[in-house]
């Protein structure tokens, strides 16, 4: 799709990454400190929630800054192993105290509050992206990270699908505590298993960090990468002689992180996030197609079609079951959903037309099922989200589309010895 397609979707992720850094300090420190005031008591002063989350930051920026093999392989994996432990044994002691009546009707509401609920939890399939970025670091790539990826995708899938189920048997969801769920439902007044609430405490505070961590660590290697391509300033791409790690981009993650969680609280943060991280996996699925196809250029017009005539789609749809109701006769926008899905199914045939290569490597399988299946749902996400994560995509967009003008005019101005490079970037423009 080009370097400014790349530049655009690249750095909007990385705004997500930030905001989702950010959250987790903001709630492991809010987590650490309530549990450490819930041990102490009131006569003894915790600090607030906000200190701890700056000494949490500063304390996983220099992890990560002291290196992959010395700091984070060994610290993570630690503890990894002991929140996995810990949502398992939550998981088998909340299975018998389930009330299965309270899972039934299974949709109370529809599929549409879920939908819309989806949109600002994806955030929390981060796994593989965390995966595809240690690529340099695995020893055998082609066969390592397609394993790691699909595995860690099915571990989070299985033990987040299995622990809202146990919270809401045991809870009726119409009465789920949202600031402390879990400590709630197994309290006096459900399951009455106090000890599991210190598990909880502390499995929540071990999860956010192992998080967080992991969140970090992929911001940095993102920016290097960048940095390398020439994207962004050379100075991100210097990696430390002394730990083999990129400093600077991870000082300056950090940072980021820790500036967003003071100004903004958590409400505003999980509005803000995910619409690049959807945005980006939307990419990949027509990127799929696109590298895959004997005519590439068609395949990239119509997967960008079929990702815009999906959102508006959406869009258009969710307007039309709330003026259902209405005494007006709503006829343009079923003809304009009409158009929508029509747009859809054409860019769709012409997607299922192609003739699709297939590398001697890990591919994707069932091409190009899967993809045009993943452009479409991740279309409808995206219709999905909150008016203001949009507003923040069209800033930020501006933002990058304003740098990289003023990268092209100096680029220009360079000598003769780079100007086939300062027409790859005017054509870009164009």
């Amino acid at each position: 799709f080009g370097e400014f397609v790349a530049l655009v979707f690249g750095l909007n992720v990385m705004v997500d990454y930030h905001f989702g850094a950010a959250l987790g300090i903001l709630s492991c420190g809010s987590y650490l400190h309530s549990t450490l005031q819930g041990y102490f008591g009131e006569g003894v002063y915790v600090p607030d929630s906000r200190i701890f989350a700056a000494v949490i930051a500063l304390i996983t920026t220099a992890t990560l800054c002291v290196g992959v093999e010395q700091g984070m392989k060994k610290v993570n994996g630690v503890l990894v192993i002991v929140k996995v432990l810990i949502v398992v044994v939550i998981i088998a002691v909340g299975s018998l105290k389930m009330h299965t009546e309270n899972l039934s009707p299974f949709f109370p509401y529809g599929f549409g509050p879920v939908a819309y609920t989806s949109t600002t939890c994806c955030f929390a399939y981060i796994g593989f992206g965390t995966v595809a970025n240690a690529a340099e670091e695995c020893v055998d790539p082609r066969r390592d990270l397609p394993i790691a990826i699909t595995a860690s995708l099915a571990i989070c899938s299985a033990l987040y699908i299995a622990f809202a189920l146990v919270l809401c048997g045991i809870v009726p969801f119409r009465n789920i505590d949202p600031a402390a769920p879990v400590v709630d439902a197994f309290g006096p007044k459900y399951a009455n298993v106090p000890w599991v609430a210190v598990l909880v405490d502390w499995g929540a505070i071990i999860g956010l960090y192992t998080t967080l961590l992991s969140g970090l660590y992929s911001q940095a290697r993102m920016y290097l990468a960048m940095s390398r391509d020439g994207l962004i300033c050379k100075a991100l791409s210097v990696v430390s002689p002394r730990f083999g790690t990129p400093v600077r981009s991870q000082l300056l993650c950090g940072l980021i992180s820790v500036v967003l969680a003071v100004c903004f609280p958590v409400n505003k943060l999980v509005r803000f996030l995910n619409i690049g991280v959807l945005l980006s996996y939307t990419v990949v699925c027509a990127g799929v197609l696109v590298l895959r196809a004997e005519n590439p250029t068609l395949t990239a017009v119509s997967s960008s079609v079929l990702t815009v005539a999906s959102i508006l789609a959406a869009v258009v749809v969710e307007l039309l079951s709330d003026i259902s109701h209405t005494a007006a006769s709503p006829v343009m926008m079923v003809v304009l959903c009409v158009l929508l899905f029509a747009i859809c199914f054409v860019s769709c045939i012409a997607l299922v037309c192609q003739k699709y290569g297939s590398p001697e490597t890990f591919a994707c399988p069932l091409c190009p099922a899967v993809p045009l299946f993943g452009i479409i749902i991740n279309g409808y996400l995206l219709a999905q989200c909150h008016w203001e994560a949009w507003v923040r995509l069209a800033g930020t967009t501006l933002f990058i589309l304003a740098i990289y003008v003023v990268r092209v005019r100096r680029a220009l101005r360079q000598p003769s010895s780079t100007a086939s490079h300062c027409e790859q970037l005017v054509e870009v423009v164009q």
